[in-house]
């Protein structure tokens, strides 16, 4: 059984320091997300029931050039690898006869999905980023990777990285509100249920601190 992590800090974003166009820390932490909110695979669940998880995501949280709240937050996960992955089917695939409460597709939470679609298809293009074949682009968890491919710099100059960064997570990121209310309805296993309460409060500080960030840099 997992512990509670025992990083502590305001939920909101503050700059410390102007960051590079690469952020390491900030790219750690999106691909951390991503490959947990992903359909669980055993290395995973060993992590999870070892308490490596906690311990992990901690410490890339902690390198973050921003504070975010974790001390609320604590990631029991079932004991039993089968049960993991039935709960994330039940909670985010299947569901009952409506489909699942908590749907990982962006377009479930959009008026037009073959638009956003189309326009999360650009951006990837754009960016060189190529999802794995046969996902939908608009997977959280590919969101989440793409957004750990921006972070990582390398791909654009600086402020047109950030500003893609930042154009990104207001369009097609701001629907984790809306799903981690839907989660913490749906009785979820501890630990998906802190996931995804994490991912919305880093995605609203990332977006906070990219925003202040851009703002800086325009005022040198």
């Amino acid at each position: 059984m997992s512990r509670a992590a025992t990083v502590s800090t305001s939920p909101e974003a503050s700059a410390v320091s102007r960051p590079d166009a690469g952020d390491s820390s900030r790219a750690n932490v999106y691909k951390r997300l991503s490959s947990a909110l992903a359909f669980p695979d055993l290395a995973l669940h060993e992590r999870a029931t070892a308490d490596k998880w906690p311990d992990e995501i901690a410490a890339e949280v902690a390198a973050l050039p921003y504070r975010l709240r974790m001390h609320d937050l604590a990631w029991p996960a079932p004991d039993d690898y089968d049960e993991m992955q039935s709960e994330y089917i039940r909670i985010f695939q299947i569901g009952g006869r409506r489909g699942p409460p908590c749907p990982l597709h962006e377009g479930h939470y959009t008026r037009d999905r073959s638009h956003t679609l189309r326009h999360l298809i650009r951006f990837y293009n754009y960016f060189n980023f190529h999802p794995a074949e046969g996902v939908m682009p608009d997977l959280l968890s590919i969101e989440l990777e793409f957004m750990s491919h921006l972070a990582g710099g390398g791909v654009s100059d600086e402020q047109s990285l950030l500003r893609a960064q930042r154009d990104f997570l207001k369009r097609h990121l701001s629907w984790l509100s809306t799903l981690s209310e839907r989660v913490a309805r749906s009785g979820p296993p501890r630990f998906y249920g802190s996931l995804v309460k994490l991912a919305d409060r880093f995605v609203a500080a990332d977006q906070q601190f990219i925003k202040t960030t851009l703002g800086g840099i325009r005022d040198a």
